[in-house]
């Protein structure tokens, strides 16, 4: 009986590095936020950095995540009114439960993403000037399957699909940007879905329904603007699937206020943005964001 005693402990002790799916995920909806000056191309860095709880019901799996990502990301413009942008991701994804306070991490190249978009309305192009400045594009693109997904049962990695760089599977978005500026305020509209496949591993995220509205105003001090904003970010998903089964520990609905900074000073802009939650039931509320703080720095040319 003794024996007996001693192997359920031991295979409950290995159980973090193994069976649970409850966690955040930094293969999550893609916020932009309020993009540089849609008429010019650019490149930059971008980084951010997402906080969660999970396992909120057990003493024993309770743990605390982070997920870090530095990304480069560009525009330019192939054919007249076509966008063309790149999302080149590398990530570090932290887990560390309480009961123990030790980490375990993985880091690595990410998911790279391509967004074709049309330009439907741009008034920036014209030579003229409006009173109301707007623009309109329409589009989607693909991601690839460059981040690494595979569980690893060593105790060296959390295996948790959540827990991946990548979703190990070729998604599709389809997305629209509408901006509107009057005089010194403005407003940034933002809706994405994404597609999701089946992986090799026989594993498919669900579809992802993301939206965001931000108001601004631009303040001028010579060469000098600084765009104040707030606004709100929301997303919707459903249940992941294994084998054509659906996994019960994910799904759920978040929104967020969001408020940040954004700053352009001849053809460099930089900006930052604080995400806290409004409402949030994610793996039937056992998960928890606590926050996610944004921040990049374009060179637009």
């Amino acid at each position: 009986m003794k024996k007996i005693f001693y192997a359920l402990l031991l295979v409950t002790a290995t159980l973090p590095s193994q069976a649970c799916d409850i966690c955040g995920c930094g293969n999550g909806g893609s916020f932009f936020g309020i993009l540089p000056q849609s008429h010019l191309r650019f490149a930059g860095v971008r980084y951010r950095v997402k906080q969660y709880e999970s396992h909120l019901s057990s003493s024993f799996f309770r743990s605390r995540e982070q997920f870090q990502t530095a990304e480069l990301w560009t525009r330019f413009y192939p054919f007249k009114r076509t966008q063309l942008m790149v999302f080149i991701p590398y990530n570090w994804n932290t887990q560390t439960l309480y009961r123990t306070e030790t980490p375990q991490k993985i880091s690595g190249l990410g998911d790279v993403l391509t967004l074709f978009h049309y330009n439907i309305v741009n008034t920036f192009w014209d030579s003229t000037t409006h009173k109301i400045d707007q623009t309109l594009l329409i589009g989607g693109g693909i991601k690839a399957p460059t981040g690494k997904f595979r569980y690893v049962e060593d105790g060296t990695e959390v295996a948790n699909a959540n827990f991946q760089l990548g979703t190990g599977s070729v998604d599709f978005v389809l997305n629209a940007i509408y901006n509107l500026r009057y005089q010194k305020w403005g407003s940034n509209v933002d809706v994405s879905y994404k597609i999701n496949t089946t992986n090799p591993n026989h594993y498919r995220f669900a579809n992802r329904l993301s939206g965001s509205v931000s108001v601004f105003r631009t303040l001028n001090f010579s060469s000098l603007t600084v765009m104040p904003n707030v606004g709100a970010y929301v997303e919707h998903f459903g249940y992941d699937t294994k084998n054509g089964q659906k996994n019960t520990f994910t799904g759920g609905t978040l929104s967020t206020a969001n408020a940040g900074l954004e700053v352009y000073f001849k053809r460099i802009s930089g900006g930052i943005t604080y995400q806290a939650p409004l409402y949030q039931r994610l793996s039937d509320g056992d998960l928890k964001l606590k926050n996610t703080v944004s921040t990049h720095i374009t060179f637009m040319f």
